[in-house]
């Protein structure tokens, strides 16, 4: 009893050093936009015009806020606060989230060495330093996709279906995820997404009723824009090309090798090629394939890929569309790991075919 207590002595005392150590950081202009339309909603205001989160935020700068409404669930809680108080709240949640997913991957039960030498690891890719630098949404992402893994190998199905549906806060990285998730989930994993699915849409269409049309027009020009610098195939098609076209080309391919891998981990890495719009800390949820195959190989890899990068973009001007090949790393890792699968389940789609091919003689 008194060692648990102590432990959460400790616990609530690290917590409170994170706080207090936040206060230090400006808040960045990406949190001004969540906390902007936090206390927009609090206020009966639309939080997609941009004019309106500007007048809330005066003089400070911000961006648009462009995440569907029921994002609703992070962004009104903040709101309540004034923005100092809320982006400590927001940045000591997010580290703590990041220890939390560490520990989910399973290598810090103990408090062993590698827990230590993981954490370092994962708190030096770029990608993490760049979302806790904008005071980003990936933290929360990151966690919840590593609890539908950790739901799915543990065979806790309810688990992994809420954290499906809260996951879609990030909706343009997770359309893979749920597309082979979805299958996976048994009776109650599939109720328990429904459900908090429609407790996010009803919180959403309560706070705003036509907020997908707001969304829609508040985000269209990322769509004519953004596929240009995204560490996506579309960035890595315009630097090539100055077109789409190779982009369509990879998707195609991407899209296909879904039919000889499926696993989590390897849907979640094509879906990381595919946005047209997306930002390098986005790629922080690399780690979850880096974390959930065993060994240290990707992770050292991308660690130091991620600072090789960095220093490439810093040399010749690039922007953030080179961290494109994290991604492209990773996918190579997962196919070299699970070759021989995929390469029986292509034997099985050639024997399906060689059949079908002899009936009609």
């Amino acid at each position: 009893m008194r060692r648990t207590l102590a432990r959460a002595l400790v616990l609530a005392a690290a917590v409170a050093c994170l706080f207090v150590l936040n206060s230090f950081f400006e808040p960045h202009y990406d949190f001004n936009s969540f906390w902007g339309a936090g206390r927009a909603l609090l206020q009966g205001e639309n939080p997609y015009d941009y004019a309106v989160i500007l007048d809330i935020l005066a003089p400070r700068a911000t961006a648009n806020f462009n995440y569907p409404l029921y994002i609703a669930v992070l962004v009104v809680p903040l709101g309540l606060f004034d923005l100092e108080t809320a982006k400590n709240i927001w940045l000591t949640v997010s580290e703590v989230l990041f220890f939390a997913s560490l520990y989910l991957a399973g290598r810090g039960v103990h408090r062993t060495r590698g827990f230590a030498l993981s954490t370092v690891a994962c708190a030096a890719f770029v990608p993490t330093l760049i979302a806790f630098f904008d005071q980003q949404t990936s933290m929360f992402a990151l966690f919840l996709l590593l609890l539908i893994y950790y739901g799915l190998q543990k065979d806790r199905h309810v688990l992994s279906g809420a954290a499906l549906a809260l996951s879609l806060i990030k909706p343009q990285t997770m359309v893979l995820v749920l597309i082979v998730t979805l299958p996976r989930l048994r009776r109650k994993g599939l109720v328990a997404f429904a459900v908090t699915m429609a407790a996010m849409l009803a919180l959403a269409f309560g706070l705003m009723p036509d907020w997908p049309i707001q969304w829609w027009s508040s985000a269209s020009w990322l769509t004519r824009e953004a596929g240009r610098a995204v560490p996506t195939v579309w960035g890595l098609s315009w630097f090539l090309t100055s077109q789409y076209w190779l982009g369509v080309v990879l998707l195609g391919v991407l899209l296909a090798t879904l039919l000889l891998n499926t696993e989590f981990t390897y849907a979640l890495t094509v879906g990381l090629l595919l946005p047209v719009y997306m930002k390098p800390y986005d790629l922080v949820l690399l780690l979850v394939p880096a974390l959930a195959r065993p060994g240290w190989k990707l992770l050292l890899m991308l660690v130091g890929a991620s600072y090789v990068l960095l220093g490439y973009a810093a040399l010749w001007g690039r922007g953030g569309d080179v961290f494109v090949w994290l991604t492209v790393i990773t996918l190579a890792y997962l196919v070299y790991q699970d070759r021989h699968s995929m390469l029986g389940r292509l034997r099985s789609y050639r024997s399906r075919l060689g059949v079908e091919r002899r009936r009609p003689e």
